[in-house]
């Protein structure tokens, strides 16, 4: 069943909640007389006793407003497949390995695990709670705190940023794939238009039985000349005896691979200043980009829930078929010690730790929206707790078993080329894009790994990406809630027309150059501080004891208690160390030879600021137009909003009737009651 039903088990379990929680005597039925004069007897979730004549005149319930039926998961596996695949994203494979051998290897698996249970676990959870409990966007689950409502704006307006970046990082993949096919491989090759004189080819598509003088250059940029290079037809293999070795600087040569990416892929320009133009092929993967994503989101989670058997469970295939063949080869054991070889005295080094907090933070996701955007369509007694402790477990565990595929195939270029392999460890565009397909090169039949790598970013940029549009979509559905239908699909269409004009800045010749800024700047402030403020919002501002109360109603069992100890303290806290070493280790981005200005780093620090900018902007709003003195402007717009409730409709007016009389939780500590 698409559409959002409860089914009978439901239904008994919400009567069951109603009957725990709210134990209301009235003298007439309240949900048949609502709008009547009666007398009320109870008690609030604090235990404390009250009575109250006409209360129901001050609720607000919008009982006039006809609510729209709001599609729901078909299967809990389509929430689970979609949370993963929004998890494990791009940044997963091609920067995890990188931050694991810079900090000690196996070792950084301690800092990193701590890490993920003191500051990924719960602001997942408390994310993934305030979804499923309101069932609203990630706009408007901020009712919790209207002064604060700025947050959904900023989260939005961030997750739009990051998937017009995404975008175009697809459209990347798709340039790549159909030269996957060609043989040789166009990566390994020199003498082509896109090459220059300082190229140099990769040494694994020299023609078989060829001996002679060559010059050999490794992904760390050194090149080694007058190397005799014998290649035997039999395996392809080859053995290298050195005559004579020069190292020449990276500025002199260029690897096939580096050229084919920055000439051919990107048609690199000279600088930010120059543009150059549209090249017909980036312009046209982009658009494909756009019409790939748009197919998949065209009917909200319902498209999005098919969408994700593939594109969710297609990246394990591929990445374990990798891991199987990497084992094979020569060479791939060395390439997993150097992965898993501990170095404990990191353990020391207050950047290990860091490090360990920025991966946990960045790569499972939260603070972007996408979180409770897919656990609102969720059914209100799910188990949000359960399901959050399991999905953080193996959306990191994916993390680190990509790394295998990675490293199996680095240490088999290592042996071939006999090359330290921690001059190939490079993360990002670098890994993806240039390391690893000239790595794929040495392999037998390179074409068909090189589709199975492509083909596996590719589904792992689809699927954060229908999560990152669909948190948009979902925040502008809420907001005209009877823009549905036929409208629907017609309007997603428009909306994603716009997108593709608004990404094809990033297409041009000098696009890799706003591509950079945007990445390099755009997390830079905001999303950590919408941590540290979800984090004060619930747990200090709403009350943390009312909070899991609300989780309780939900799952009909109080969370822990050391949940409120990390909301309140140890997770804020880390948070706010990874913002001060995010801002104490800056450095200007650079692209390629090409270092950024002044002026540039001023514009990406205006940018990252910008997202920023709607939090306290609505809070001034909101206070603004606020009646009474500061203080009771503040009182007001700190307490949650009529429009915070429970997803469930049977347990919305007494929950209201019963939290009426509850306090917030600024200035008593402890903050949980039992």
């Amino acid at each position: 069943m698409e559409a959002f039903t409860r089914n009978t088990d439901d239904t008994a379990e919400s009567e069951k909640n109603k009957e725990k929680y709210f134990p209301l005597k009235t003298t007439e039925d309240i949900s048949s007389h609502v709008d009547s004069t009666m007398k009320l007897e109870g008690k609030d979730m604090n235990g404390v006793e009250f009575v109250n004549v006409d209360e129901t005149s001050h609720l607000d319930l919008d009982d006039d407003e006809e609510e729209n039926v709001r599609h729901s998961w078909a299967r809990k596996t389509e929430y689970i497949l979609s949370m993963i695949g929004y998890c494990v994203g791009i940044g997963n494979v091609w920067r995890f390995p990188y931050i694991c051998i810079r900090n000690g290897g196996g070792a950084f698996l301690i800092p990193f695990i701590i890490c993920l249970l003191l500051c990924g676990l719960p602001l997942y959870f408390m994310e993934v709670a305030l979804g499923q409990f309101l069932a609203k966007s990630s706009l408007h689950v901020f009712e919790i705190c209207p002064l604060l409502k700025g947050v959904g704006v900023a989260v939005n307006l961030m997750s739009l940023i990051c998937a017009c970046e995404q975008s175009m990082i697809i459209g990347w993949m798709l340039i790549f794939l159909p030269h996957c096919f060609r043989d040789p491989l166009p990566w390994t090759l020199c003498g082509q238009w896109w090459n220059s004189d300082k190229c140099v080819p990769t040494i694994g598509q020299t023609q078989a039985g060829a001996v002679g003088n060559g010059t050999m250059i490794g992904m760390d940029g050194l090149v080694r000349a007058g190397h005799n290079i014998t290649f035997t037809a039999d395996d392809n293999n080859f053995t290298e005896m050195v005559i004579n070795s020069s190292v020449a600087n990276r500025t002199t040569t260029k690897s096939a691979s580096e050229e084919f990416w920055l000439n051919n892929v990107l048609e690199l320009s000279p600088g930010f200043e120059h543009l150059n133009g549209l090249p017909w092929h980036t312009s046209l993967a982009l658009a494909v980009s756009i019409l790939v994503t748009t197919l998949g989101i065209i009917k909200g989670v319902k498209s999005v829930g098919k969408v994700v058997y593939v594109t969710a469970t297609l990246p394990y295939i591929l990445i374990t078929i990798l891991i199987i063949k990497g084992a094979t080869l020569d060479g791939a054991g060395d390439g997993v010690l150097f992965y898993l070889k501990p170095d404990f005295s990191k353990l020391l080094e207050t950047k290990t730790w860091i490090e360990a907090s920025i991966q946990v933070f960045y790569s499972l996701g939260p603070c972007w929206g996408g979180l409770i955007t897919m656990a609102s369509y969720n059914k209100f007694n799910n188990n949000c707790l359960r399901d959050s402790v399991v999905l953080t477990l193996v959306c990191e565990g994916s993390s680190f078993f990509a790394g295998f595929a990675i490293f199996t195939v680095l240490g088999h270029m290592s042996h071939v080329l006999g090359v330290p392999i921690q001059q190939f460890s490079q993360s990002g565009a670098g890994l993806a894009f240039v390391v690893y397909p000239e790595a794929i090169s040495y392999l037998p039949v390179p074409q068909l790994w090189a589709v199975l790598f492509f083909g596996m970013l590719l589904t792992v940029g689809l699927d954060s990406q229908f999560v990152n549009f669909e948190t948009a979509l979902t925040t502008i559905a809420d907001m005209w809630p009877k823009f549905g239908g036929r409208r629907e699909a017609i309007g997603k269409c428009l909306f994603m027309t716009l997108i593709f004009l608004i990404c094809l800045p990033l297409a041009t010749r000098g696009g890799m150059y706003i591509f950079q800024l945007i990445d390099w700047y755009l997390s830079a402030v905001t999303t950590v501080c919408v941590g540290v403020l979800e984090c004060v919002m619930v747990s200090w501002v709403y009350g943390a004891h009312r909070f899991l109360k609300d989780v309780e109603l939900m799952i009909g069992k109080k969370p822990p208690y050391i949940f409120v100890v990390l909301w309140r303290f140890v997770t804020p806290a880390m948070l706010s160390v990874v913002f001060v070493f995010t801002l104490k280790s800056y450095t200007p981005p650079t692209v390629d030879q090409y270092v950024y200005g002044e002026v540039l780093q001023a514009c990406g620090w205006v940018l990252s600021v910008s997202t920023f900018v709607p939090i306290p902007a609505w809070a001034i709003y909101k206070l603004y137009t606020t009646q009474g003195n500061i203080f009771e402007r503040l009182r007001t717009t700190c307490t949650a909003s009529s429009q915070w409730r429970p997803a469930e409709p049977s347990l919305r007016e007494q929950y209201l009737l019963s939290t009426k009389h509850e306090s917030p939780c600024a200035v008593r500590l402890p903050c949980y009651r039992s």
